[in-house]
């Protein structure tokens, strides 16, 4: 199934009208780590490969670039790669032009007024794809799946995302409605957004739809994006995980990982996996990651969208949890510190939590989860040179060494094993975390 020239025409009629995302052109994301994080084809990599790439050199595609927001986003987060976006929306292809070259950006980048399904008539193979807030919109995603697999290079990965079905299934049934006063039919206009506002103004407080979501996102009143990406939003369909992991196959590519897998822990959902009942636990350890993710959502659809990372089936690679390494292989390891950790802003936060001998809320700086993490300063004395390049442990036991040559207590020298084991479990907690990545080298 292929879109129709009128189905094309509206959303581009409505992306005409007000390109997505509607960001001044000023506005930069360089001081939002975790957003950068998710522009980053560094992360999937190592997911996949237990690999840190370097960015330099590589292809990377913004499918559905809408402003060019994102394609910024991914220029800055994987320096050194030449960006391809492509978007139906002729004026937002413009206004990506005019937003790179107002922020001098020096990756090489270009724009083409395309379809995700008209991919294979540009001149690319790409090894990174970010698709994002785009495939649910197309009639048929798996054809939209099928065209980002076409052009994906044998070890390359895709990072797209569908609406949720379940966390999304109150708008959908606003949308409903008005279908039925003939809104998200033509272009969009300010009447139609009048009449959304003016009808639910009108509405008791206590009315469900009302309730749920009018009281609940009081911007609809004023924001015309927000209006437009949800109540008005043309084409717009939800999915569950089940019905995801089935586009995947349909279209040759094999699941990853969510983009955000530590939200998505199904054990935390439960006080103890022990109360269960036999047969469900069970059950529940049986199953893949994606029929735990729908089980997930069917408990707890908190997630607007369902972002996953894909690729070309059996290309990942496996290893050993850090937890069961040998000391063998830990002498081979060398660790990196986070791409968007290694800036002069961290460096200045380490150096200050490292000489004021107390700990740094490490969480405040970088929000990887909703989970706190303090870093001592001895640990932060150990990461300060990652900023500038990566270490292997041996040489980071060295340095922790440097800084803390005696116990405390006894004035006398630590031990190497003591602080070959100290190092060995704060780097598991800083890998499990998200704010280390380490390589085990040949």
């Amino acid at each position: 199934m292929t879109q129709t020239p009128d189905q094309w025409a509206k959303i581009r009629a409505q992306f005409d009208s007000l390109p997505y995302p509607n960001v001044p052109l000023e506005q930069v994301p360089g001081d939002h780590p975790a957003y950068l994080s998710a522009h980053s084809c560094t992360i999937p990599y190592y997911l996949r490969y237990h690999q840190v790439v370097d960015t330099q050199g590589k292809t990377i595609l913004d499918a559905g670039c809408g402003s060019g927001f994102k394609a910024m986003a991914l220029a800055i987060a994987n320096p050194g790669a030449h960006i391809v976006g492509v978007d139906i929306s002729s004026k937002s292809v413009e206004l990506a032009h005019k937003r790179i070259e107002y922020h001098g950006i020096p990756n090489p980048v270009n724009f083409h007024c395309a379809s995700v399904e008209d991919l294979s008539d540009l001149p690319y193979q790409f090894d990174y794809i970010n698709c994002d807030e785009t495939l649910y919109l197309l009639p048929d995603p798996a054809a939209g799946l099928r065209a980002m697999q076409a052009v994906l290079k044998p070890e390359g990965i895709i990072r797209t995302n569908l609406h949720s079905a379940y966390q999304r299934a109150d708008w959908y049934r606003m949308q409903a409605l008005f279908k039925e006063f003939g809104c998200l039919e033509g272009e969009l206009a300010d009447d139609e957004m009048d009449l959304v506002r003016q009808t639910m103004n009108s509405v008791e407080d206590w009315v469900v739809s009302k309730r749920a979501l009018w009281n609940q996102n009081k911007d609809l009143m004023t924001d015309a994006e927000k209006m437009m990406a949800n109540i008005l939003l043309r084409g717009d369909k939800g999915y569950n995980m089940r019905e995801f992991s089935a586009l995947l196959r349909q279209a040759n590519l094999e699941f990853i990982s969510m983009v955000n897998w530590r939200a998505w822990d199904l054990e935390k959902l439960f006080k103890s996996i022990e109360d269960l009942p036999i047969s469900v636990a069970l059950g529940l350890a049986e199953m893949s990651i994606e029929e735990q993710i729908y089980i997930y959502e069917l408990l707890h659809p908190i997630h607007r969208l369902l972002d996953v990372y894909c690729g070309h089936p059996g290309h990942g690679k496996q290893r050993p949890l850090l937890e069961e390494w040998t000391p063998e292989q830990w002498s081979k390891a060398v660790v990196h510190l986070h791409p968007q950790l290694r800036t002069e802003r961290f460096k200045k936060i380490l150096t200050t939590g490292t000489r004021k001998l107390g700990t740094i809320a490490l969480h405040k700086h970088f929000a990887i989860d909703k989970q706190s993490f303090n870093l001592d300063d001895s640990l932060a004395g150990c990461l300060y040179p990652l900023i500038e390049q990566p270490l292997t442990m041996t040489a980071m036991c060295d340095r922790w060494r440097q800084i803390h040559p005696v116990d405390p207590v006894t004035l006398e020298p630590i031990e190497p094993q003591q602080i070959f084991q100290t190092l060995r479990s704060a780097l598991i907690r800083l890998e499990d975390a998200g704010y280390v990545l380490i390589e085990l080298t040949d």
